[in-house]
């Protein structure tokens, strides 16, 4: 009876030991649960739709100006008593494309400035429009103080900023020295039915 007890004591031991030693040559996988950080940008560095990023507001939204899309009307119509009176466009920063969804809400399907920049399509990215007149002129400022190349071509440009006349818009000539040239003469208000070039921006 006592051999019995002490082998049932051994085996008991014997069995706990096992339980406990484990296999050491088990290893645990860490998984890294860290959120990639987001992107630094800043003014003058290329944005991630592949434009370059112009100007930063306040709340830290960042600006970025795409490439060319060529020449056309800011309405496209002959005669100037075609235009339409759109209400609710702004001239201030931010106002882009809020401005950019008035005019084509408005005028409808067609070849014009504002439905050119809402139909881009660049790095990835649809969210462009047509820059109100202060983000023209942001555009206008980087390039004249950081002594690069300026757009290309350096010519007069759309905003989607309305004038003091409905029949009229706004635009900013790339081409002009604003050191040397007073404020109205290269921001400035002409007819909607003018050909002009047509650059889109981006807010993100």
């Amino acid at each position: 009876m006592k051999k019995l007890l002490s082998y049932l004591v051994i085996l008991f031991l014997t069995l706990i030991l096992t339980a406990c030693s484990g296999d050491d040559s088990t290893t645990t996988t860490e998984t890294n649960t860290e959120t990639p950080s987001e992107p630094t940008y800043n003014i003058g560095e290329t944005g991630p739709a592949g434009g370059i990023i112009f100007y930063i507001d306040d709340e830290g939204y960042k600006y970025e100006v795409g490439n060319s899309l060529g020449l056309a009307k800011w309405e496209n119509i002959e005669n100037l008593y075609e235009a339409k009176d759109i209400t609710g466009l702004n001239i201030a920063i931010g106002s882009g494309e809020t401005n950019t969804q008035l005019i084509i809400a408005s005028i409808g399907e067609g070849s014009y400035a504002a439905k050119m920049c809402s139909d881009h399509q660049q790095g990835g990215k649809t969210d462009w429009f047509l820059p109100s007149k202060d983000e023209l002129v942001a555009i206008y400022n980087y390039f004249d103080s950081c002594g690069c190349m300026g757009l290309s071509p350096s010519n007069n440009y759309w905003s989607s900023s309305q004038g003091s006349d409905y029949t009229r818009a706004w635009n900013t000539d790339f081409s002009v020295n604003s050191s040397t040239t007073q404020f109205n003469n290269w921001t400035f208000e002409v007819q909607k039915n003018q050909t002009l070039y047509v650059r889109p921006i981006r807010k993100f």
